[in-house]
């Protein structure tokens, strides 16, 4: 159950299937429409109904969906092989958004909304067995938001509120039974925006925010914070090709609910060491500039000076996600995009984007340093894209590459080497039909993982075992869709 618990935790943010089809409009007057929108996506069906209105300097609308599917898999990994079992669900998704147009053009929005999830997930592989497990996955929030204008200052101010919570209820416990898993996050913000002259801007900001995150199973553990969080920033146009931002900001990451649940269910886990918010100081500077040709460039360098990392470290005998202490990175981007059509590929694109990074935190177990769990030293892909101008008919090749990376663990780290490949799709849309396929991995694909494994703690010694596997990934998909 814990671990299962913890899987189930990963999942708390699903979204509801992207729609298949247009709307039919009902009914449209000067002030109002009505509309209703088919879903039909991959083992589902359902609707999405629309109300909207204008009056005035009053805008509003209302949308209620609701979806019901089945023969979804989700794999869960058990000690001896990969398991998949179906599942069913339902869910429901009411939104609210508003906007006022005020007094001197400020503007007024309002945004709120409420969705529910309803998974059963079938113990039995094949879906015999009546028993199963109901998971409740539920979301609120609700957003404020002021924009105003004054000559050569812009004032935007708001109030947010979001929870997610995600109940799971096990074949053969009480109905007040099961886990639950919840974060809350609260945040007040304000900013202030001054442009002196057209090649000139500052900007500076202060967020209020609050997390507050908890687990109750067989016990009951919960998280909470408060950060105060101001930004600045500097932002030069010296032409209307080219500009240069400076920002410096103090950032807070939430808590990942599903590290809160594996720490909590330790039998005796220490509230002190608790996962909190990731958080520190990001320096940035940014370029972009366009070039002769419609040719797009964009460069940003990035340094964190990290107060609080999460990663897994010691908590009593055992490990889970905790706090290990400060950190640092440095990370620099690199995207240009560029037209073909002057070298007679009219229709087709080149874009390109590498990224370099260098993190540094000290190991919760032997107290060397080393990268940060899981962060590769680069990645790279390069896309060449395009259609054919008389056909619906559209292409893409893209070239990948991945640096190594070291997973960090109490007892083992798994190193997966570089890997490089291209993958490649063809694409035939025309109005409510849509045929892909996607092909991953044509050239390449392939990485060696080397796996070392100690008795103990890595801080006993070398490692009593060593493992090298070849690990190669490709796959096809195809995939058709039509509209209702």
């Amino acid at each position: 159950m814990k671990r299962g618990g913890a899987l189930a935790a990963a999942g708390a943010l699903a979204t509801l299937a992207a729609p298949a089809a247009a709307q039919q409009v009902l009914l449209e007057v000067p002030a109002a429409r009505v509309s209703l929108e088919p879903i039909a996506a991959d083992a589902s069906l359902g609707g999405r109904a629309q109300l909207a209105a204008s009056l005035g300097a009053f805008d509003t609308s209302l949308t209620a969906a609701f979806e019901r599917g089945g023969g979804q898999l989700s794999a869960v990994d058990a000690a001896w092989v990969t398991v998949i079992r179906p599942a069913s669900w339902t869910s429901d998704d009411v939104q609210l958004a508003a906007r006022w147009a005020t007094f001197g053009g400020a503007q007024l929005s309002l945004e709120a909304g409420n969705r529910e999830r309803r998974t059963r997930n079938f113990i039995d592989p094949l879906a015999y067995s009546a028993d199963q497990q109901l998971a409740v996955d539920q979301s609120r929030f609700l957003r404020l938001r002021l924009a105003a204008q004054a000559g050569p200052t812009a004032l935007q101010a708001g109030a947010e509120t979001s929870t997610n919570a995600l109940d799971t209820l096990n074949p053969g416990e009480p109905s007040d039974g099961g886990t639950r898993l919840w974060v809350t996050s609260r945040r007040l913000f304000a900013r202030l925006a001054w442009q002196p002259s057209p090649h000139i801007s500052f900007e500076a900001g202060q967020a209020a925010q609050t997390f507050n995150v908890g687990w109750r199973g067989a016990d009951a553990l919960q998280s909470q914070a408060a950060y105060l969080t101001p930004d600045v920033a500097l932002v030069l146009t010296p032409s209307p090709s080219m500009l240069w931002r400076l920002d410096l900001e103090e950032s807070v990451t939430p808590v990942d609910p599903a590290k809160f649940a594996a720490y909590a269910q330790l039998a005796t886990p220490g509230g002190g060491a608790a996962p909190q918010p990731d958080r520190g100081w990001r320096y940035g500077l940014s370029l972009e500039q366009q070039l002769p040709g419609g040719v797009k460039l964009s460069a940003r360098a990035t340094r964190w000076r990290l107060a609080s990392v999460t990663d897994l470290g010691p908590v009593g005998a055992s490990e889970a996600p905790v706090g290990i202490g400060q950190g640092a990175r440095r990370q620099l981007d690199v995207n240009l995009a560029a037209p073909l059509a002057a070298v007679g590929l009219p229709g087709a694109i080149l874009a390109g984007e590498v990224s370099w990074r260098r993190s540094q935190v000290y190991d919760p177990f032997t107290g060397a340093r080393r990268p940060i769990s899981g962060e590769t030293p680069y990645r790279a892909q390069l896309q060449l894209s395009g259609a054919l101008p008389t056909s619906p008919l559209s292409w893409s090749l893209i070239a990948k590459a991945d640096g190594p990376q070291n997973l960090y663990q109490m007892s083992k780290v798994t190193n997966l080497g570089a890997t490089s490949g291209l993958d490649g799709a063809v694409r035939y849309d025309a109005g409510r039909l849509r045929i892909s396929l996607e092909l991953d991995n044509l050239v390449g694909g392939s990485r060696q993982v080397t796996t070392y494994t100690w008795s103990g703690s890595r801080a006993d010694g070398s490692p009593d075992l060593v493992e090298r596997r070849g690990d190669d990934a490709r796959a096809v998909r195809i995939s058709l869709r039509r509209g209702l």
